[in-house]
Order: structure tokens, then sequence, then C-alpha cells
């Protein structure tokens, strides 16, 4: 199922990261293999959450799980030493005690694909809600999608 073309515009996510390409990571048709894909979406998450938990306050680094991720591809993916793919992230949607990450990955200027991360706060117990600080620090991390058109616009 192909994402809503929004999440393929760059503008809508707060942050970006580089990911550098491997040879090793190619397939024998020489794309990029989607196991590698995967891990360059879970670096980007890496470096979107190091920001995120700076913001929040180091007593905040809990104990987040991952829930559910899927990635849809768009396009292939191909190494190049000097291009870096371009991963942009941000928040999707915050709970009680999980927060969606939605992701787009670039290369020259085009969207290769969508990733959606689902994270849980844990304890030994199960789910525990997540505390005031790192929702404020998520929810300057929004994606803020664009309003749909509703009606006639021709009028």
């Amino acid at each position: 199922m192909k994402p809503p073309a929004w999440r393929q515009d760059r503008a809508v996510y707060p942050f970006s990261c580089a990911i550098q390409t491997r040879y090793t990571d190619e397939d024998s048709l020489g794309h990029i293999n989607n196991i590698s894909v995967a891990a360059y979406y879970d670096e980007a998450r890496s470096k979107f959450s190091r920001h995120v938990f700076a913001k929040a306050g180091r007593s905040e680094m809990t104990r987040i799980v991952t829930a559910d991720s899927r990635v849809t591809y768009l396009a292939e993916v191909f190494h190049e030493d000097a291009v870096a793919v371009e991963v942009c992230t941000g928040i999707l949607r915050i709970g009680t005690a999980s927060y969606e990450i939605g992701q787009a990955m670039y290369q020259h200027g085009r969207c290769v694909g969508i990733c959606t991360t689902t994270f849980v706060q844990a304890t030994a117990e199960g789910s525990s809600p997540l505390s005031a600080s790192l929702k404020a620090a998520l929810q300057e991390m929004m994606i803020h999608a664009p309003p749909v058109l509703t009606g006639n616009p021709a009028g």
C-alpha cells in the first residue's frame, strides 16, 4: 500500500541525517538489500532518539522497546561512494505509554522509502506512562501533515 503523498515530503520532517551506504550492503543485482535499508532507518532513529532524549534530560532514558516497525519500499537504493542517503524523521503520534516515529529516505532528492516504527516505554511489569518532559520533547519533533482539502476547490 502506497503511503500518503505528504509522507514523502521532506519539508514535514523536523530532523534529518545522512547515512552512508556501503559496498557490502549491495545484493547481486547491485541494489542495497532490504535488510540494510532497514538498518539505515534504525541508525537514523538512533540519532533522532539521542537528540530527543538530550532535550528531555538523561534521567528520562528509560527502557524504550520497539513494538512494531514497517518499511515501505518506493524505489531502489544504490551504493555510491560519495552519495549518502538522507533519512528524515519525526513523531507521528504520542500516546500514554507509546509513540510512533515516521521516517522517509531520500537518494538524489527522490523519496525511496517510508518507515513507521512504534516504541513503548516498558518496565518489568509492562508498559508505563511516558513522562511529561519526554512527551514535551517528542511534541517538539511532531510531523505536521498538511490539511486535507475537502469539497470542490474550484467552487
